[in-house]
């Protein structure tokens, strides 16, 4: 069907291979500022960076493109943002995520906004979406302490290089419950033995510290003293085919890589590097620790955010139904 000339057009709502069609006559005439590439380089973080990225050349897609790039982002309105989330809820994804996608798209407008390819009243419309109520329940798990060990256990009896950089990795996670990426940006220099702690750059650029238990210590302390060195630099790095070390620092899929491999070695059950964070929440939640301060030590901005981690009530209604005769 042909658009008329400087019209944007919905078409085929209930096909969900049918693109959301938005172009009418800037096809072929796109500015020369893209919002998506000026909001994405906004962004503070790489995995930001790359999460947003990721999901604006998805929602590209569903509208009929390529690419962000190639997307006229600033032909979109109110209802193609709208049927966008339209399409996204009868995917069947998680409010969470849809929500992500609405917060990206809000994102280029204020940017299309911000240079004046879109005007007050179209930036005002496309924010006023509303988000998707809801939740689902979260796929990830807390490890038990039997499988934290054998993972130690298992980089312990492995007498190589590897050997003692793994178990230290695997401390830190597990005792101090790092993001991959706080992880990988580690320094020896953020290391600080007489106060027991972790200089830790998180999300937001925010600096906090992280106290280490006396066994994170133990094992960092048996990589850099007999692996590593003392050196500045990066903490954890490649070692290479027989044994070589490397000064190269390690990257998130290194540490993703890592852990798998640990895993299968040791035939646990699977768990994702986020688990590990998980496990450390629950370990303070179940030492009985108050959410202020499991926050604090996760790094959250919001304590909601923390909530996610505390399962302590899924224990007391697991032992309440069992407790019913059937």
């Amino acid at each position: 069907m042909e658009q008329e000339t400087g019209q944007a057009q919905l078409v085929s709502l209930d096909d969900p291979t049918t693109p959301i069609s938005i172009i009418s006559s800037t096809i072929g005439s796109q500015p020369e500022q893209n919002p998506a590439t000026a909001y994405i380089i906004s962004l503070n973080s790489k995995k930001s960076r790359q999460t947003m990225g990721s999901f604006l050349n998805r929602v590209a897609n569903i509208i009929g493109f390529d690419s962000l790039d190639d997307c006229p982002w600033a032909s979109l309105r109110r209802h193609h943002v709208q049927a966008i989330k339209d399409r996204l809820i009868k995917r069947e994804l998680a409010p969470s995520t849809i929500n992500t996608y609405l917060a990206a798209i809000r994102g280029v407008a204020l940017e299309a906004w911000q240079i004046k390819l879109i005007d007050t009243e179209t930036y005002q419309h496309i924010k006023l979406v509303k988000s998707v109520r809801g939740s689902r329940l979260s796929k990830g798990r807390a490890l038990e302490g039997v499988e934290s060990q054998a993972l130690l256990n298992a980089c312990s009896n492995d007498s190589s290089s590897k050997g003692r950089r793994d178990a230290a990795i695997f401390a830190v996670l597990l005792g101090c419950g790092l993001r991959r990426s706080e992880l990988v940006s580690l320094n020896r220099e953020h290391i600080s033995w007489t106060k027991g702690t972790i200089k830790v750059l998180g999300k937001g650029n925010k600096e906090r510290l992280s106290y280490m238990p006396d066994g994170t210590i133990t094992y960092l302390e048996n990589w850099v003293n007999n692996v590593r060195g003392d050196s500045r630099g990066p903490l954890f790095t490649r070692i290479r085919r027989h044994d070589f070390f490397t000064i190269n620092r390690l990257s998130d899929q290194a540490i993703y890589h890592i852990l798998e491999v640990r895993r299968i070695e040791t035939g646990l059950d699977d768990f994702s590097p986020h688990d590990l964070r998980r496990t450390f929440a629950s370990a303070l939640l179940d030492n009985g620790e108050d959410l202020i301060t499991v926050r604090d030590a996760m790094g959250h901005e919001s304590i909601t955010t923390t909530q996610v981690y505390d399962k302590r009530g899924d224990e007391r209604l697991r032992k309440a139904s069992k407790g019913l005769t059937i």
